[in-house]
């Protein structure tokens, strides 16, 4: 007997935003530092402010957009062209 265990990972092909959000230009910093794949941590001293500063920064991009988690977030930044891969 054969089991075919792959899974699709295109299942949802592009996260859903509505059209108009807008982020800042420290949001932007954020997001790019992430999709880089630096932690909150290694973002804020790049940027110099506390990890708490960048844990509200992601968590008012996650409001303006609609999103459940960071990982999301940057799936949303590289699909939109915000931030390249």
């Amino acid at each position: 007997m054969q089991h075919n265990n792959s899974i699709s990972l295109d299942s949802d092909p592009q996260v859903k935003v509505p059209s108009n959000v807008k982020l800042s230009a420290t949001e932007l910093k954020v997001i790019l530092l992430a999709a880089k794949g630096l932690s909150n941590r290694e973002i804020a001293s790049q940027l110099n402010v506390s990890r708490r500063t960048i844990e509200v920064h992601v968590s008012n991009m996650l409001n303006k957009t609609s999103l459940h988690t960071r990982t999301e977030l940057v799936r949303w930044a590289i699909e939109s062209k915000l931030v390249e891969a």
